[in-house]
């Protein structure tokens, strides 16, 4: 097997690994953000910086490598180091069928990532529309300030409720 092939099949393998403990990362985070733990967020969103940081220098090494083995056989003229052109470069069998089985797996991590981290942004966004709702609710409508001001100014100045009930 060619030695740039197995380096970058390392490198998806560890991609892999990678991308499955920020899966982890990301079900603990539903978890802290269902239980208002603020402390367990900013934790894990620490750890999550780190991880990413690795990921960005395999992917930096899966490119080299990918352009090392373009180089290697001779294809020239391409800019682009996608998975995709590689395994279209692959002539072995073996290589190429190793090379499509961790690419469609790392793919389908990636994919329950993006599902992951959407779900984790949905459920922020309705933690903040509900404190807004809690706080006018509590608090009702701003008053108006104390100081002079134009007539217009002062029908405008009203506080513009998320959820306005008097709508």
């Amino acid at each position: 097997m060619n030695e740039y092939i197995q380096q970058i099949l390392a490198i998806l393998q560890e991609l892999l690994d990678e991308h499955r403990q920020l899966i982890e990362y990301g079900k603990a985070k539903t978890e802290a953000i269902t239980k208002n733990s603020i402390e367990t967020i900013s934790y894990i969103a620490g750890k999550e910086k780190k991880l990413l940081e690795h990921i960005l220098e395999l992917e930096q090494r899966r490119t080299f490598l990918v352009g090392k083995y373009m180089l290697s056989q001779k294809v020239t003229g391409q800019r682009s180091f996608k998975m995709e052109k590689l395994i279209q470069a692959v002539f072995h069998a073996e290589e190429k069928q190793q090379l499509q089985n961790k690419w469609k797996e790392l793919s389908a991590v990636i994919h329950e990532l993006q599902d992951i981290n959407e779900f984790n942004q949905q459920l922020v966004k309705m933690t903040l529309e509900y404190l807004h709702f809690t706080q006018d609710l509590l608090l009702g409508p701003e008053e108006e300030d104390v100081t002079y001001h134009r007539a217009v100014q002062g029908m405008a100045n009203n506080r513009n409720s998320r959820f306005n009930i008097r709508t």
